[in-house]
């Protein structure tokens, strides 16, 4: 059973508390606090679908599979860090805060690259929130996004789970609402 008492907290979502790994900082552990105890269940047939079609990890955070905690059930993901070593934050977080607007210049190109990624390989998502993305800063001049959150289908006839073509419908529209809350936030240099 993997101690979760002294592990630092590193997010928490609508019904997920995420944890570093008290064994292994490059990884974190996703535990549920909510009366859903499916959530990881059906989010991990997404990944084992995803592994099945060898998509990339670089973008979307590596799933590790199902470990015992003393919190309950939890899951282990990659967990995205800096070049400094710090952890990346949320993209919501940079376009939050007017001074960190500087480490924006590359996101134009992050976010095509991101885009790229999820088309390319017909990423099923529940939900493009700037809070399930998060801004790695791979060093001084590059970054990238990475999904860390929000995979699976909320859809009430999965076909995008079985088809490209509807995958990537399913995705243009995500993407559009994802635009628009980048916009929202006042990022306007989005890519075509």
């Amino acid at each position: 059973m993997l101690d979760l008492s002294k592990a630092s907290l590193v997010g928490k979502g609508s019904s997920r508390l995420c944890y570093v790994h008290p064994e292994d900082d490059r990884k974190c552990v996703k535990v549920i606090y909510t009366r859903r105890p499916e959530i990881n269940q059906v989010e991990m047939k997404h990944y084992r679908r995803f592994q099945r079609r060898h998509v990339s990890w670089e973008l979307l955070a590596r799933p590790y599979g199902f470990v015992e905690t003393s919190e309950g059930e939890g899951v282990v993901f990659s967990l995205a860090r800096d070049f400094d070593g710090e952890i990346s934050k949320p993209l919501e977080h940079y376009l939050s805060f007017a001074s960190s607007r500087d480490c924006l210049k590359h996101l134009r190109d992050a976010l095509k690259e991101f885009k790229s990624f999820l088309f390319r390989d017909a990423i099923v998502v529940r939900e493009l929130k700037l809070d399930n993305v998060v801004f790695q800063r791979i060093s001084e001049g590059r970054c990238r996004l990475v999904l860390i959150d929000g995979v699976g289908n909320n859809q009430f006839l999965p076909l995008a789970n079985y088809s490209r073509t509807f995958a990537r419908r399913m995705l243009k529209r995500k993407w559009r609402q994802f635009e628009a809350d980048l916009l929202e936030r006042g990022f306007s240099d989005l890519p075509e």
